[in-house]
């Protein structure tokens, strides 16, 4: 089989799993409950949000618990499940489960055939959905059409990368490898405390469903992205009015031209700080949800139904931050921000007590649910790590910066200057709000928003700040005409993308930075097409309020603006060169196939390749390997004590670099990279840029003079032009030494 179809088997076995624990099973125990409750995509964001809060929490509290494994983690999957079945037959449990045992009892003695056992389910299966999806699906088979539609697009925007380079995408995946393998033993937060949402969901698939957590993290950007983009249609679907203009934003936002590279190349790799994103719109959803609840407390004893869904949309608001928070902490502040614009846009309900009181205490609750577990793991002696430790340096400086109590002769002249201050404030702060927005700042701010949000091109950079001024007005208007929620909603978003706008160019105004520069693109344009969906909405709300005449101006609304991006330029489907090689990923694909009964082997590679042996074999560091030889005479001794050892070379190395990791590699191993000496740093630095090219180029020249003494014993495992992996079997008892002098040893 080729590895291409391998991967294409790999997504979709993880996608699968993925899907059925966040999805399925949250549908097959929540949907008699949620039966007529709200709308089609607020009921699928509660199914995907309580599979994924479900899962994330089981496993952060088996691993506190040491006792994180595969049974475990299996019966505390179904454990909601049996719960309820003892619930609703307590007094016929024993009888299912005779009858259950009698079934199960004539297929093992073949008493029943499967093919009879099998017929006799599918009929039960028929009985129970027959006629049930098509009068479901009747007058919904646009939606399904459209929804199909946009799944397929990304999965060909971002799923030709995913089937055709097989190595991690982001350079720090491997060090997430390495956290996802510790769990294995039970040590979470191995490297210290930090968010572990989503290394907690990718140990599970590895646990339960027994997949290599190196394919997950290869493979599990694909359906982490393909939700990305259904959590903003089913969010658009939730606030628009027309049917189809929820789509136009969405397409945009898969085929436009017009952004930057830096909104998309993140989704290329499976990453904590992408997880998260799955959970800002959902909370947004949901606090926008229970603020249209109007008098749930006065109705509270005579619309029992009413008040249930008040709870049920607090309870969900709190699990999707919690998550935001357990995932990634870029993803709190971004969906704290969005809670800002919709506090600000529903303030004639947020500033209501009943309100207020409800929304905050299910935020804080939230908040402390995704605490608990790194208060926990810190209070019991696992230190923090390292970017949380740099994160509270920041703010604890930033908190230093503004006291100014460094002696008493200060804090004399702060307490005889305040009342100066206090007067000057409104007119200093006038004078600072002038000078943000000079003319030269403002062609400043244009150009920082082109460079790394749009696609060089300024026309779309004042389109953008003018769909958001236009949300804003938009919403006001709205207002006026009585429709405080749908207006509210409309200036949410514009506040939102407003401040994240701000932020982008937050340099430029002077105003604090939050997060890397590079990162705010992903959560704009991100916001930024939902405003445009809700524009459009907004205007065509206003041209007509008839459904049937909605339907056809939002389906024309979808149809222009997919001309419109046609026109404009469609963006083609961008392949990322990898941090591994391919050659090197179907290496050790393989060495672990025909490998799968025997642990006496090592690989020699550069450090990659360790974390993704997981405990499956050994591996030995290729530095390491040269160093120890740097200086060869009778006493040197290098020696791998394992059946086989494999031997990863590039010929063409890796350019390691840059963050994208764009540029694609050219120079060859050769003479002069071997005749330069080895680096001396530590950690990945002999691999990175040039470093690497020495190092492999050493490497190569160890193997051609090794495979000259040992020409039957050194194998080609597998080469091609850019790669070669080299296999030799020796006796347990009898170890060949490596140290050799190949000619450019360096310190003789």
């Amino acid at each position: 089989m080729s590895m291409t179809m391998l991967t294409v088997l790999q997504a979709t076995g993880v996608s699968a799993a993925y899907l059925a624990v966040t999805l399925l099973l949250p549908f097959l125990f929540l949907h008699k409950k949620l039966h007529g409750f709200a709308n089609v995509p607020i009921r699928f964001m509660i199914y995907f949000m309580a599979g994924n809060f479900y899962v994330m929490n089981l496993v952060f509290l088996l691993e506190l618990l040491h006792l994180s494994f595969r049974l475990t983690l299996i019966l505390g999957t179904l454990a909601p499940f049996i719960a309820e079945f003892v619930r609703k037959h307590k007094g016929s449990f024993r009888l299912y489960l005779e009858r259950g045992i009698e079934k199960l009892s004539l297929l093992a003695g073949k008493e029943m055939g499967r093919k009879t056992f099998l017929m006799k389910l599918g009929v039960k299966l028929k009985k129970m959905s027959s006629g049930r999806m098509g009068m479901k699906m009747s007058g919904h088979w646009m939606d399904v059409l459209l929804t199909g539609t946009v799944i397929v697009l990304v999965l060909y925007m971002y799923g030709l990368n995913t089937v055709h380079v097989y190595g991690y995408c982001a350079s720090d995946l491997v060090l997430h490898n390495y956290w996802i393998n510790e769990m294995n033993s039970n040590h979470i937060f191995a490297d210290g405390v930090y968010p572990f949402g989503f290394h907690c969901v990718v140990y599970y698939l590895h646990a339960v469903f027994a997949i290599p957590v190196y394919v997950v993290l290869r493979v599990f950007s694909l359906v982490q992205t393909v939700m990305i983009h259904l959590m903003l249609l089913a969010f658009l679907k939730t606030v628009c009015r027309a049917r189809y203009t929820p789509y136009i934003g969405t397409v945009v936002y898969i085929l436009s031209d017009v952004f930057y590279q830096y909104a998309y190349y993140r989704y290329y790799a499976s990453l904590p700080q992408e997880f998260g994103m799955l959970f800002i719109l959902p909370a947004a959803c949901f606090a926008v949800a229970f603020l249209r609840e109007r008098d749930f407390t006065a109705a509270a004893g005579r619309e029992e139904k009413g008040l249930k869904a008040v709870n049920l949309y607090l309870i969900m608001f709190a699990a999707s931050i919690s998550m935001t928070l357990a995932a990634h902490f870029y993803d709190t502040i971004i969906a704290g921000l969005l809670c800002v614009g919709i506090g600000a846009g529903f303030c004639f309900r947020c500033f209501r007590w009943r309100y207020l009181k409800r929304i905050v205490t299910a935020g804080i609750a939230g908040l402390m649910i995704a605490v608990l577990p790194m208060a926990a793991a810190y209070v019991t002696g696992t230190p923090l790590q390292g970017s949380l430790n740099w994160g509270m340096a920041m703010l604890s400086s930033g908190s230093q910066d503004s006291g100014g109590a460094d002696s008493k002769d200060a804090d004399d002249g702060g307490k005889k200057a305040e009342k100066a201050d206090k007067a000057d404030s409104s007119k200093n702060f006038l004078a600072r709000a002038a000078g943000m927005f000079t003319p030269k700042k403002t062609a400043r701010i244009l150009e920082r928003i082109d460079y790394y949000v749009m696609n060089d091109n300024i026309m779309a950079v004042k389109i953008l700040l003018g769909s958001i001024a236009a949300a804003f007005l938009l919403g006001l208007l709205w207002m006026l005409f009585r429709k405080a929620e749908y207006g509210a909603v409309l200036i949410s978003l514009s506040i939102f993308t407003g401040l994240l706008a701000m932020l982008q160019v937050s340099e430029v105004l002077g105003l604090p930075q939050l997060m890397e520069v590079t990162r705010y693109p992903v959560y704009l344009v991100y916001g930024i097409v939902a405003v445009w969906s809700l524009c459009l909405d907004a205007v065509i709300l206003s041209l007509c309020r008839w459904p049937k005449a909605m339907n056809v101006l939002s389906m024309a609304g979808l149809i222009a603006a997919c001309v419109v991006v046609a026109e404009t330029g469609i963006r083609s489907p961008r392949y990322i060169t990898a941090y591994e090689t391919n050659e090197a990923i179907t290496c050790l694909t393989d060495i672990l196939h025909d490998n799968r009964d025997n642990v006496s082997w090592t690989i020699c590679s550069a450090n990659d390749e360790r974390q993704m042996i997981g405990d499956k074999g050994y591996h030995y560091e290729m530095i390491t390997f040269l160093r120890k030889m740097q200086s060869v005479n009778k006493n040197t001794e290098v020696t791998i004590p394992t059946d086989t050892v494999y031997f990863f070379i590039e010929k063409v190395p890796l350019y390691y670099r840059d963050y994208i990791n764009s540029e694609i590699p050219k120079r060859k191993v050769s003479l002069a990279g071997a005749r330069k000496p080895l680096s001396n740093k530590g950690g990945i630095l002999p691999y990175i840029e040039d470093a690497r090219w020495v190092t492999m180029s050493h490497m190569y020249y160890w193997a051609q003079a090794f495979k000259e003494l040992y020409p039957n014993e050194m194998e080609v495992y597998m080469e091609t032009d850019r790669f070669v992996c080299y296999r030799l079997r020796q006796n347990g008892y009898s170890l060949y030494n490596f140290a050799i002098d190949y000619g450019y040893n360096g310190n003789d």
